[in-house]
């Protein structure tokens, strides 16, 4: 589900951050607000995954934490595959059409039997 929802987002992308400029949105205020998303998801998401690790009971193994590091840290890992684009949003000329939408493009192409577009029938 979470894919797919990831895949979806990307389809309007473009759609909300032009509206948000149409109707004469601040830019001060877009990456004000783009902070403090980032700031509490990282902490949400921080305080998530310890708290299942602890119930698991593997917040302590030293596994665990190997596999944390690879996972976001290691190349190809999640902080060196999002750390550019993030970083790209506070640019001025930052626009989301600049940035490829190739993997949800694929997933959603791969996953197609899997739902039915809005406004079409089976």
């Amino acid at each position: 589900m979470w894919l797919w929802h990831a895949s979806e987002e990307s389809e309007h992308r473009c759609t909300a951050f032009d509206l948000y400029k149409a109707m004469g949105g601040n830019e001060e205020w877009r990456l004000r607000w783009m902070r403090r998303v980032t700031w509490f998801f990282l902490t949400d998401l921080l305080l998530q995954t310890v708290n299942n690790l602890w119930h698991e009971g593997s917040l302590f193994k030293t596994s665990t934490w190997a596999s944390a590091w690879k996972h976001l840290f290691a190349k190809g890992g999640l902080f060196r595959a999002s750390f550019n684009l993030w970083r790209d949003y506070f640019k001025p000329e930052f626009h989301p059409s600049q940035h490829p939408d190739d993997l949800s493009r694929a997933w959603l192409q791969t996953h197609q039997n899997a739902y039915v577009p809005v406004g079409q029938t089976t």
